[in-house]
Formats: C-alpha cells, sequence, structure tokens
C-alpha cells in the first residue's frame, strides 16, 4: 500500500512537471511567434528605409518639376517656332514667284 502511495505521489509530482513544461512551450512558441512579426516589421521598415536611401522619392518630385518645367517651356515657345514656320513657307513661296 505504501507502494502504491509513493507511487501516486511521484505520478502527481511527474503530471505537474509535463504539464510545466507544456506551459513553458506554449510561453515560447509564442514568443517566437512574437519574435517573428517583429522581424518581419523590421524587415518592412528596412525596405521602406532602403528606398528612401535610393533617393526615390526626391528623384522622382525631380524629374516631375524637369518635366513640367519643359512643357512650361515648349508651349512659350511654340508660338515662336508656329511664326518661323510661317515665315519660312512666306520665303519659299517669294523665292518661287522670284
Amino acid at each position: 500500500m505504501e507502494e502504491m502511495s509513493i507511487q501516486a505521489i511521484e505520478m502527481k509530482r511527474l503530471r505537474e512537471k509535463v504539464a510545466t513544461l507544456e506551459t513553458n512551450c506554449k510561453l515560447a512558441q509564442l514568443k517566437q511567434k512574437e519574435e517573428g512579426q517583429k522581424a518581419q516589421r523590421m524587415s518592412e521598415r528596412m525596405k521602406l528605409l532602403e528606398k528612401d536611401l535610393t533617393l526615390d522619392k526626391p528623384l522622382g518630385k525631380t524629374k516631375e518639376m524637369m518635366w513640367a518645367n519643359i512643357i512650361d517651356s515648349i508651349n512659350n515657345i511654340w508660338p515662336s517656332i508656329h511664326v518661323i514656320f510661317e515665315q519660312t513657307e512666306l520665303l519659299n513661296i517669294t523665292t518661287k514667284v522670284i
């Protein structure tokens, strides 16, 4: 009988130890998941910072400004170019007449 009591106590101790190990395992899994999410967020942040370092944003804005200036210049010059074409056409007509 005493041996059974010792075995029961041993079983109870082992069950408690298993329960503790299971709890520790679950905590470790949660911590690992959290660390994985943290690593993912850091990776995404690094990609954003790398993109900023490659000057994509500043160069994009600079390109927009340059093209806007080029288009404005073309629009400002176009009437003069049109007049030059008309004058050239008139010169051609006058040389044919002469």
